[in-house]
């Protein structure tokens, strides 16, 4: 089914896996399962059109005719000439499909078709057949050994209805008639749920893309996972994901241990389709993937066109004097700023806050070209993070928050007797030129979300709640 969340909004039963608690959950809501369901009329429409119907060659034997082992023909005596030929279902219409959210059960897909059939008997000429059926199917999901969640339908019936049938302009003898329809009865019965069942299976290639390995940039990716069964209710269905995030295809395990995570049912807006929750997790795991890949990490040269004027040994000297005394005459000075503790993440109600505790290590370039450490400083920011949604992905950006803490922690120039915070203005200037422009240049590949093939997330909003943000979009089939 090329229809993004179509796995999700049919699922029904997934096996629980042995892993961490979940740290996002997709609410699908019943209006975005008719959506769903109503951009897959081509597909089951081509599906019943090609739903083969053989011909009937009778046979007679003791007075009865048989069909070579196709059941369904009334076996009574009409005469050698009952021979159907060519028969092909000409058109396929779909008045009426629809879904069903079955409370703690799981979902239920109903549609309503009419079938035009043409066909030949011999000495009597084409005919014409008109049939009205119904189909209930009840679809569920399994997993693999791999654990690539699998579609298929567990239950389905198809009910015919009225039968219309015609010989050119001639209306065909009852039992002529009674033979056709018990033909078209037995092959359509069995075979409409066939071809709904062929055309879930047809969706699991698209389906085994929700839970593969997603690259975010260079030795970063992760992987989300289905560990439980969802919970369907009336109204929707919520289906928890595991995330995991990997730095050269191992696992970053959460600081501070995992935490399970409900979306509360009042989360999101309430017109939307689709809720996604992500907990206070999912960016805690976030921002410790991107500072343990490195990213967070940025050497500044002397030369930089953005804060080169700034590196300089007289620059910090009028913030230190004990610099100027060292070095009377202004050298160039290249900067290194590393992130080697996890940043702490926190939500409160519409702020999502990164603490972050970078060193900051200052090198003096000699006229040799020789390089001599100037000094090491730590630095405590607070930085407020905007989220938004685009192209599938969530993205982050980060901006500075309140004042910086600056603490020294060694110097080459000997015992520092001025006031560390004598700093802050000067760090700020180059963490708002430099770093924090680092910072937002990796974040800004984004995070991407659950999908399928020909699917788009529209009307995205994004609301930080206190301990978890919420995601609230409709969908866009895209052929």
């Amino acid at each position: 089914m090329k229809l993004l969340f179509v796995a999700l909004l049919l699922v029904v039963w997934v096996p629980p896996m042995i892993t961490t608690p979940c740290k996002t959950v997709v609410r699908i809501k019943q209006e975005a399962m008719e959506y769903a369901c109503q951009t897959q009329r081509r597909s089951l429409q081509n599906a019943f059109g090609i739903i083969p119907i053989p011909s009937v060659i009778p046979k007679k034997e003791g007075g009865l005719f048989e069909t070579g082992g196709i059941l369904g023909l009334h076996k009574q005596f009409v005469g050698n000439f009952i021979n159907l030929a060519g028969i092909q279902i000409l058109n396929v219409k779909l008045p009426e499909l629809s879904v069903k959210l079955m409370p703690n059960v799981g979902v239920q897909v109903s549609l309503d078709t009419k079938l035009e059939i043409s066909g030949s008997i011999a000495f009597l000429g084409n005919f014409n057949i008109n049939v009205e059926t119904g189909v209930i199917a009840d679809v569920t999901v399994s997993r693999t050994a791999n654990g690539l969640p699998v579609l298929g339908v567990s239950a389905c019936k198809s009910i015919l209805g009225e039968i219309k049938a015609t010989a050119g302009n001639v209306g065909l003898l009852p039992t002529v008639f009674d033979a056709i329809k018990g033909h078209i009865q037995a092959i359509l019965s069995d075979r409409l749920c066939v071809s709904v069942s062929n055309v879930f299976l047809g969706f699991n290639a698209n389906l085994g893309l929700l839970v593969g390995i997603s690259p975010i940039g260079g030795d970063l990716g992760l992987q989300y996972s289905l560990p439980s069964s969802p919970v369907v209710t009336g109204d929707y269905m919520d289906m928890d994901m595991n995330v995991e995030y990997r730095v050269d295809e191992k696992v970053i395990d959460l600081p501070t241990g995992s935490k399970d995570f409900t979306l509360p049912p009042d989360a999101g807006a309430k017109d939307s389709m689709v809720n996604m929750g992500f907990s206070q997790d999912f960016f805690i795991s976030l921002f410790t993937a991107f500072q343990s890949s490195g990213g967070f990490n940025l050497e500044i040269p002397s030369t930089s066109a953005s804060v080169g004027s700034y590196l300089r040994t007289s620059v910090l000297g009028s913030h230190i004097p004990e610099i100027s005394w060292r070095y009377p005459q202004s050298l160039p000075v290249n900067m290194k700023i590393v992130l080697s503790q996890t940043p702490i993440v926190t939500l409160q109600s519409n702020q999502l806050l990164v603490q972050i505790s970078p060193y900051v290590e200052m090198f003096v370039v000699l006229p040799n070209v020789r390089i001599q450490h100037l000094m090491t400083i730590n630095v405590g920011a607070n930085l407020v993070a905007k989220l938004d949604v685009k192209g599938g992905k969530l993205r982050t950006s980060v901006a500075l928050q309140g004042e910086l803490n600056i603490a020294m922690t060694s110097t080459s120039f000997g015992q520092c007797t001025c006031n560390p915070s004598l700093l802050t203005g000067y760090m700020r200037t180059v963490f708002e030129k430099a770093y924090l422009l680092q910072m937002n240049e990796e974040l800004s590949v984004g995070i991407s979300l659950p999908s399928l093939p020909n699917v788009q997330t529209i009307h995205e909003v994004v609301e930080i709640k206190e301990d978890y943000a919420v995601m609230s979009c409709d969908l866009q089939y895209v052929k």
